[in-house]
């Protein structure tokens, strides 16, 4: 790393975040004018930046995402209820079953119209089911996607680096 992105780095990224003031932003292209070694790393910083908007989030293969969605469960410190849980969302649907269940072993047999409000609760708590897993679903996806949104931006970063300093090397 040079003294330039040292010195100014903060700067560079504050002006691609849109942090800095109008007067701050105009004051460091200004000195970019001047300085070749600045304009060219305020460049870099807006090549960089439209790659990252270029890169397409791309689904993790399901290895991946079952690892992943293992991570919350393995470094819970303090156990936190909700009913979108999967082991709450089928204690929720088994209820219903049990009823079925228990409807059905009494000696008499159901009428049909029990049978089809069992059947219609059966239908509820799986679109229930069905339900609590889409949006589990997209949470674990949303988290999943911003995390290897970063670290792909983070592996960008290093690469982009690592070749200015082998051209740099190569320059001396």
């Amino acid at each position: 790393m040079n003294e330039y992105d040292d010195k100014w780095e903060d700067r560079i990224n504050a002006l691609m975040d849109g942090e800095l003031s109008a007067r701050d932003a105009e004051l460091l292209k200004t000195e970019a004018t001047d300085d070749r070694e600045l304009a060219r790393a305020i460049i870099e910083a807006y090549q960089l930046q439209q790659a990252m908007d270029a890169i397409q989030v791309e689904r993790a293969p399901d290895s991946l995402r079952q690892r992943l969605r293992a991570i919350p469960r393995q470094n819970r410190t303090k156990p936190a209820f909700s009913l979108l849980q999967p082991r709450w969302a089928m204690a929720l649907a088994a209820i219903p079953l049990v009823i079925i269940t228990f409807s059905l072993m009494r000696p008499d047999t159901p009428s049909a119209s029990e049978i089809a409000k069992a059947r219609q609760e059966m239908a509820i708590a799986f679109a229930y089911l069905d339900k609590a897993g889409v949006i589990t679903g997209r949470e674990i996806e949303s988290s999943v996607g911003q995390t290897m949104a970063d670290a792909v931006t983070d592996s960008v970063n290093r690469a982009i680096k690592s070749q200015n300093l082998n051209s740099k090397e190569k320059e001396a």
